[in-house]
């Protein structure tokens, strides 16, 4: 696993960022803050914070987490024994059975994006992920700084160690879920958060860009309503 602050400014509060598998900060970079320092979590070829969080979140007033698709589930995972220390903990368009047909994203499309993973390949999974021709404009020319060789080794990374977690065991408080998502399908997360506090966004599996800023993703989080 790696790590990267995307905002280090000396603020009082500070959000821990779960990104998506394949993912880097290079998509995030239109993303302001105001309020809030911002660091990344990214690059699950294993489980293994590259520093300790509790030195990362000390001196802070108040810590938000906030995981991304496959982020969700490793969030999860890391802050099981730890959700103390967080304020607020957001789950966006993931769930904790990140390999499900009903939970998740179904068994045979994962298989399928590992076997033949490629460029090509590549494009066709972003197109899929931010689906509306101006999303994924403004997605290509911030897209991640990695070669699909190590996305791909990511990916054979993640299908050895994921596992289905209950929702009753889920760290989670507050979960957004675009309508139109393609990755994890809209269908299968509503599945898996049934019975828990949902905001539904009309949006696609990236919808970062609908926000100017992590404090404008808060915000909506506190509303509870479309913007």
């Amino acid at each position: 696993m790696k790590g990267s602050w995307l905002h280090m400014e000396g603020r009082e509060n500070l959000i821990i960022f779960c990104n998506g598998w394949g993912m880097d900060g290079t998509p995030l970079q239109l993303l302001t803050s105001s309020a809030y320092d911002v660091y990344m979590l990214y690059d699950y070829h294993d489980l293994t914070p590259p520093q300790s969080i509790k030195d990362i979140v000390h001196g802070y007033r108040q810590v938000s987490l906030i995981s991304w698709s496959m982020g969700v589930w490793v969030g999860q995972k890391l802050f099981f024994d730890s959700v103390g220390l967080f304020h607020r903990r957001i789950a966006i368009n993931g769930t904790l059975c990140p390999i499900d047909d009903n939970f998740g994203i179904p068994e045979k499309i994962f298989a399928e994006t590992l076997s033949g993973y490629n460029e090509t390949t590549r494009m066709k999974f972003y197109r899929r992920m931010c689906r509306e021709k101006t999303n994924l404009k403004m997605f290509l020319a911030r897209q991640p700084q990695r070669s699909p060789v190590e996305q791909c080794s990511e990916l054979a990374a993640l299908q050895k160690m994921v596992d289905c977690v209950s929702v009753d065991q889920s760290i989670y408080q507050e979960i957004i879920i675009a309508e139109y998502d393609w990755i994890v399908p809209s269908a299968n997360q509503r599945q898996f958060w049934f019975g828990k506090q949902v905001a539904e966004i009309a949006g696609f599996h990236f919808l970062f860009y609908i926000w100017q800023s992590w404090d404008h993703l808060l915000l909506f989080a506190d509303s509870q309503t479309q913007i």
